[in-house]
């Protein structure tokens, strides 16, 4: 049994839905139902009733749950007693960077970031998005920086934001990319990094709400490799403004999405927690330009 367990548990408990729990864990369906059953398991009960209509919790989760629920805030409690006991006798932070992003902030912003503060250590780790979003659920990390869901209850706080482009071989372009419509779109197929978070920034759900299909192949998180598959006319991806630079040199078609809610929006989040004065100083530094 681990805090994973627990906390999906709960999350599924109180959403009566495997699907509404991932969602909100930033995990798979599948991965987070292969979880809960592990759980029974080691339990010894079955904790939900499982039909096409969603999941109903049995005698025994309803039981379980203010347990869990404890446990779960009470490991919470203890990372955060010995992080600030750790900090205490020598600060650190700790950053996870998704990557593409240092690309959309201030040049020399991190450099700047340890010179305005001598006195502590910064770790600054680059990882692929959603791994950012795992470090910071696990305490591994204080903060990420990354493209920010719409969803889950961080605390937030935005840096950066840019445009998005479509970008695709003129081959794929079968439509004016100076009138282009999401109805235009629904003829590409995107290159997206992964199936989870908001890989699409928004897209997607601007498409659904007008009845319109996204095309979508998520094999591949890498973005360079990604980046590799559109130049060579593979299919199509979106990218904010700052990473446009390798599909100009390669001649291909780029143009805005032609929806004004698909935006490259980077943030810096935090799991809801009390701060420490120095991580309100930290984050009024790295969120400045943002502000001005």
């Amino acid at each position: 049994m681990n805090i994973n367990q627990l906390e999906w548990f709960c999350l599924a408990y109180e959403a009566r839905s495997f699907a509404k729990a991932a969602e909100r864990a930033f995990v798979s369906r599948q991965a987070l139902g292969k979880a809960l059953a592990h759980l029974e398991g080691e339990v010894g009960a079955q904790l939900f009733e499982r039909s096409e209509a969603g999941v109903t919790p049995t005698a025994a989760a309803d039981a379980a749950y203010p347990i869990a629920q404890r446990i779960v805030a009470d490991e919470r409690t203890l990372r955060r007693a010995c992080a600030e006991a750790a900090q205490a006798e020598h600060p650190a932070i700790r950053i996870a960077i998704a990557n593409g992003v240092l690309r959309s902030l201030s040049a020399g912003l991190l450099g700047r970031l340890e010179e305005a503060f001598p006195a502590l250590d910064f770790f600054i780790e680059k990882h692929y998005f959603l791994e950012c979003f795992d470090r910071l659920e696990t305490g591994e990390v204080d903060f990420a920086l990354c493209p920010a869901p719409r969803e889950g209850s961080y605390q937030r706080w935005p840096v950066a934001e840019e445009s998005v482009f479509v970008v695709a071989d003129n081959t794929l372009v079968s439509f004016d990319p100076d009138t282009c419509t999401l109805e235009d779109l629904e003829s590409l197929a995107f290159f997206l990094p992964g199936d989870r978070g908001p890989n699409d920034l928004g897209l997607g759900r601007a498409m659904a709400e007008r009845g319109l299909t996204r095309h979508t192949n998520t094999q591949y998180t890498d973005y360079d490799f990604i980046t590799e598959k559109v130049i060579a006319g593979q299919g199509a991806a979106l990218a904010p403004e700052s990473a446009l630079a390798p599909f100009v040199e390669a001649g291909l078609t780029t143009f805005p999405v032609p929806e004004p809610t698909v935006r490259w929006r980077v943030e810096l989040l935090a799991r809801q927690r009390e701060l420490t004065e120095v991580e309100r100083q930290v984050i009024a530094f790295l969120t400045a330009s943002a502000n001005q």
